[in-house]
């Protein structure tokens, strides 16, 4: 399966994961991004040193890969499932309600 098809399969458009790359990030989205990164780090712990300025620039020219893409759909759920759901949760607020 291509990460398309699992997008697909979750119920999100072809075109979701298209264009998240940046060609010239600005200084303030390389900053945004290292404090995320630094963030991150310290939660996990499993790093010591923390992300460089070429490395963000790199990752932000192309931030994902197929195998980070398999990851994210494998780690979600399926949007038309929740929409199902919370609609039922709405409907029986309502019936409660009246």
């Amino acid at each position: 399966m291509t990460p398309t098809e699992c997008a697909r399969l979750q119920g999100f458009p072809d075109w979701w994961c298209d264009n998240l790359g940046s060609e010239n990030p600005s200084e303030d989205e390389v900053a945004f991004w290292a404090d995320v990164w630094e963030t991150h780090r310290r939660i996990i712990g499993t790093s010591s040193k923390a992300k460089t300025k070429k490395q963000i620039i790199k990752w932000l020219h192309k931030p994902h890969s197929d195998a980070s893409e398999y990851k994210m759909w494998g780690n979600g759920v399926a949007l038309p499932c929740v929409c199902f759901v919370l609609m039922g949760i709405v409907l029986s607020a309502q019936e409660t309600a009246d």
